[in-house]
């Protein structure tokens, strides 16, 4: 299984003469994070709706997924309610 690299592959497109004037360490990388949060909707027990909201806290951060600095990305969140 292979683990993408964003800013490896960055680092080797930037030493093309196109794009010679970028930076990657002065990159700001943009991602979405989704929170579920357990409501009272009918549908599903509620220790799964929670059980399932911890789960996906404990997922792995894009950042951290991609290989991008921490201290480069802007999250922009949304609440979902199950």
């Amino acid at each position: 299984m292979e683990t993408p690299d964003v800013m490896a592959g960055l680092k080797l497109v930037c030493l093309q003469t196109e794009f010679h004037g970028i930076d990657p360490d002065n990159i700001t990388y943009y991602f979405r994070r989704v929170m579920v949060i357990p409501g009272k909707a009918a549908g599903m027990a509620v220790w799964r709706k929670s059980l399932f909201s911890t789960m996906h806290l404990n997922a792995n951060l894009p950042a951290a997924y991609f290989g991008v600095p921490a201290a480069q990305v802007v999250e922009v969140g949304l609440e979902v309610e199950i």
